[in-house]
């Protein structure tokens, strides 16, 4: 059973609707359980097809409310009881929670929790992140494994914020059919202007007011640069406050877009500004495309570049990507280097798409989480053994 909040925010619905119907061809059974998405967030339930095996726990969905949050709980208990997997695999925050709670009072042998990113950071105050980070340490202990998308995001948690022991992680890069993406011709490098993109939800972590401060510069700059921006969150009114003195002509702004294809299609090249990030599924899509990236060195980016990182004094250059400090100045310099080596970029483009493909297939990320389950699996029924044996 794999229990999500719900379907909204970008990649692990994703994610989570991908290994629900494909795990099935490694002799699992799966079910996909996830609650209501808000009035103002993107659904993604179009992700599900027919066939697919889901059940819908309205509450699990809502923003947090004690009395709600109960009902739920008591509804996933229910349904495992119900249906007696052998693993309950959870993903984002509150089904995390209310899931592995759920899943141990049901007896479940195997509870397993994937980080998407997490919000034991940069979400709430000092109080509610210590509260969280001891309710996730406490939880760990009850889960059998821990999955992130990334290797940046695992050192974090065991190491920075004491999560869980080390050998409790295993990482489970994203993977996406990228088929649509991979058919999409490389652009052209030396166009007199170069369209740069942005996919995702206007949210704070995504720092917003950052990519505002680079477009601007980029723009006082004359840069021959336009932007094509696709999204939708509760940041995106303030978002387009804060631009709608510019010149327009250089800024498209589109809605959440179901299919990206034709945006990428768009695109030259990627740019990300965020606080914190998992694994940004914006900039696979785009590797897959041929589009290399400039992003913050947030979370797991680090993990979608290839080759050593030259550093130089305000970015780190990589075959495909560059990571930058986070500042407009440096983000522009960037820019204006990259505009002047044409080359470079073409480069860049074939090796993304080499990354991509060898590393982010949707086949590879189902064989890995089979090959875990079953390890796991295997592992318990070692641990119940080992526990009749000694029993007078």
């Amino acid at each position: 059973m794999r229990i999500i909040t719900r379907l909204a925010g970008g990649g692990p619905p994703v994610h989570a609707t991908i290994l629900n119907r494909q795990i099935e061809k490694y002799g699992f059974d799966s079910l996909l359980v996830f609650g209501d998405c808000g009035p103002t967030e993107q659904n993604m339930e179009y992700l599900i097809e027919a066939g697919d095996r889901v059940e819908r726990v309205p509450t699990l969905g809502g923003s947090p409310n004690p009395f709600l949050d109960l009902v739920a709980l008591f509804q996933l208990w229910r349904l495992i009881r119900r249906y007696r997997p052998s693993i309950v695999h959870t993903h984002t925050a509150k089904a995390g929670l209310l899931g592995r709670i759920a899943a141990v009072f049901a007896g479940c042998p195997c509870v397993i929790h994937t980080y998407h990113g997490h919000v034991l950071e940069g979400y709430f105050g000092p109080t509610i992140n210590r509260i969280l980070r001891y309710t996730e340490r406490i939880l760990s202990h009850y889960s059998n494994a821990l999955f992130t998308v990334s290797q940046q995001q695992a050192v974090e948690l065991y190491s920075r914020f004491a999560i869980a022991p080390a050998d409790k992680f295993h990482v489970v890069p994203l993977g996406l059919q990228l088929e649509p993406y991979l058919a999409i011709p490389a652009p052209d490098f030396f166009a007199a202007r170069l369209t740069i993109g942005w996919m995702g939800r206007f949210a704070p972590i995504k720092n917003l007011n950052l990519f505002a401060q680079v477009i601007h510069l980029a723009l006082l700059k004359k840069l021959p640069v336009d932007f094509v921006i696709a999204g939708d969150g509760p940041e995106r009114l303030h978002f387009e406050e804060s631009i709608r003195s510019l010149d327009l002509s250089h800024i498209r702004l589109l809605p959440w877009q179901d299919r990206v294809e034709s945006v990428l299609a768009q695109c030259h090249l990627m740019i990300l500004t965020s606080h914190r990030e998992g694994t940004p599924l914006a900039l696979i899509q785009g590797m897959a495309a041929g589009r290399p990236f400039v992003s913050t060195s947030a979370g797991g980016t680090i993990d979608l570049t290839v080759g050593a990182g030259i550093p130089e004094p305000n970015s780190w250059w990589y075959d495909n990507a560059v990571l930058v400090r986070g500042d407009a100045e440096a983000f522009v310099a960037v820019l204006e280097r990259l505009l002047s080596q044409r080359d470079l970029l073409r480069s860049m483009s074939a090796s993304s798409r080499l990354l991509a493909q060898k590393s982010f297939q949707e086949s590879r990320l189902v064989s890995d989480v089979a090959g875990l389950y079953r390890s796991l699996l295997v592992r318990h029924q070692l641990e119940e053994a080992q526990v009749v044996e000694l029993t007078p």
